[in-house]
């Protein structure tokens, strides 16, 4: 440090005051994702906030802590979202460090902005790295966003007022449509207004309904379908929401009650519908056929979910609340998870269990995690505040010792007073109040749902019956199943929950429910839950 400072001369107040000086710094960073991240941070407010940076030294800075801080971010990520490890407080942590960094970062971008301009002569010619600045603070601010998405908070005012400076300012300079690469390790070209979607298009498509890893995804389809989105000044085909420049908040979609502007800016999802609809049909009827598109550590299946909620939240006709609520404000009780519902639900015990072996009896309990004999459900059970209520959904208060469970896309058991029978619902929306206390939307699935067993079935020399082992025994593939039955909708429910991942498409089972219960085969995967697949399937008659 002393020799640093013996060497400072005329040099700005600062270690990092070169690219030079910046780099040898950052050789240093923790192998740790998380404390190089804050390192960073750290790095970032200081250059931020020291003055007498000369322009070019200062972007040049802040460029590199930006790329080098790049795959400690997505590190970091990662580990927030898939670690099931991570204890709560741990979480919260890697959280904070995200949302201080893409703060720190915007915030460096748009000082460098401010400079470039009062620095700029009128008249002349605009700075060669101007555009990219721009770039790059809009997806710093729309990274932003989305970190505070993944804890169901609200975008924050600043935001989407810095959002509405930078484009209105690009708009003034005509380069919205300019082509450029911000990053070197970018793999596709973009432009102001492809980045100035990003989290207006993230924020459309109502992530407070959303899973954190499908949060996740749908900001990876937002950046890869980025050049079919549309944003203009009148109301086009495809331009479902508005944006009020004068007026930056949350966008609203449209209605003919909105009063008309200069300022206001029609989007939506544009000829990406087309683009979005193809992969889905193709994938749909080529399940096994690989995409490689917004990552390989998502499947196909998480795709395909992710993929149809967008273009049914972009679309002209939303998803809507079923019907009205009421205030109700009484306890209900609550048991979370696949297993817990299909242990409390009403129960069909195994048909034909008396035939089966001692061993098959123990394949079934293995296979499915529920024993044949009746037995005292083991599910824990808690206390929620159920807050208002309709026909199939409510609005509840989750406990903190539950936060850790209860999340967007949950399966609850819950019980509501004076009722002895279970229904099953889902966690379809969250958000937190200003002291960051959860509250939740739930989708009633069923009211009288039924828990039961599956036996593997195959086609021809693949049936279940012809799998003889060795011995002169059987072997089968047990499987749990939840019916669910009535609901909104009228007419025969064609509708399973199986344990996520328990999705095959074609896949064909036996119903141990009666002699002349049918067989069902999954067609297609309408949902994935936290520990769930939703299925859609197909009746046929039993073979005689």
């Amino acid at each position: 440090m002393l020799q640093w400072l013996s060497s400072l001369g005329n040099k700005v107040d600062h270690p990092m005051y070169n690219v030079e000086e910046a780099r040898k710094l950052l050789a240093g960073l923790p192998p740790d994702g998380g404390k190089a991240l804050e390192e960073i941070s750290s790095w970032l407010e200081g250059v931020s906030a020291t003055p007498g940076f000369p322009l070019a030294d200062r972007i040049g800075v802040v460029k590199l802590l930006d790329e080098t801080a790049q795959k400690h971010e997505a590190a970091v990520l990662t580990d927030f979202l898939r670690n099931d490890k991570l204890k709560e407080f741990e979480r919260l942590k890697l959280w904070k460090a995200l949302l201080a960094y893409w703060e720190l970062l915007s915030g460096a971008y748009r000082l460098c902005l401010q400079e470039l301009a009062k620095a700029g002569k009128p008249g002349g010619p605009p700075h060669p790295e101007r555009t990219i600045l721009v770039a790059r603070a809009l997806r710093a601010l729309a990274n932003e966003g989305k970190i505070l998405h993944l804890r169901y908070l609200p975008v924050k005012p600043r935001i989407w007022q810095e959002l509405a400076g930078l484009y209105a300012q690009a708009e003034k300079d005509q380069v919205l449509a300019e082509v450029i690469k911000p990053y070197p390790a970018d793999i596709f070209p973009t432009n102001v207004r492809q980045e100035f979607l990003r989290l207006l298009m993230m924020d459309a498509a109502v992530p407070e309904g959303e899973q954190l890893l499908e949060i996740e995804l749908s900001a990876r389809v937002v950046a890869r379908m980025a050049s079919g989105f549309v944003i203009q000044a009148q109301r086009g085909e495809g331009c479902h929401f508005c944006f009020d420049l004068a007026r930056p908040d949350r966008p609203v979609r449209y209605s003919a009650e909105l009063p008309a502007s200069a300022t206001l800016r029609h989007f939506g999802v544009g000829r990406a519908a087309a683009a979005i609809q193809e992969i889905v049909d193709r994938h749909t009827a080529n399940p096994a056929e690989p995409e490689k598109r917004f990552g390989d550590d998502f499947s196909i299946q998480d795709k395909l979910v992710v993929l149809k909620r967008l273009l049914a939240q972009w679309g002209d006709a939303p998803p809507k609340r079923g019907g009205p609520r009421v205030r109700i404000d009484e306890k209900i009780r609550v048991s979370g998870g696949f297993q817990a519902a299909a242990e409390l639900v009403t129960r069909v015990e195994l048909s034909g269990s008396a035939e089966l072996t001692a061993d098959q009896r123990m394949k079934v309990k293995q296979q499915t995690g529920i024993a044949l004999q009746a037995q005292e459900a083991t599910a824990a059970i808690t206390e929620w505040l159920e807050r208002d209520g309709g026909a199939w959904g409510m609005g509840v208060d989750v406990p903190r010792q539950d936060e850790l469970w209860a999340r967007i896309g949950a399966l609850i058991a819950f019980q509501a007073p004076g009722h002895k029978s279970w229904w099953l619902g889902a966690i379809r929306r969250m958000h937190r109040d200003d002291q960051e206390r959860a509250h939740a939307g739930v989708e009633i699935l069923a009211k009288k749902p039924l828990s039961v067993y599956f036996r593997g079935l195959g086609e021809g020399a693949e049936r279940a019956d012809n799998w003889q082992s060795s011995s002169g025994s059987f072997e089968f593939t047990f499987v749990n199943a939840i019916m669910l039955g009535d609901s909104p909708t009228s007419g025969t429910r064609h509708e399973v929950l199986l344990k996520r991942d328990g999705f095959t498409p074609g896949l064909v089972y036996e119903v141990m429910m009666g002699e002349q219960a049918p067989n069902v085969r999954l067609e297609e995967l309408i949902e994935r839950g936290v520990d769930y697949d939703r299925v859609r399937v197909t009746w046929l008659k039993r073979a005689a």
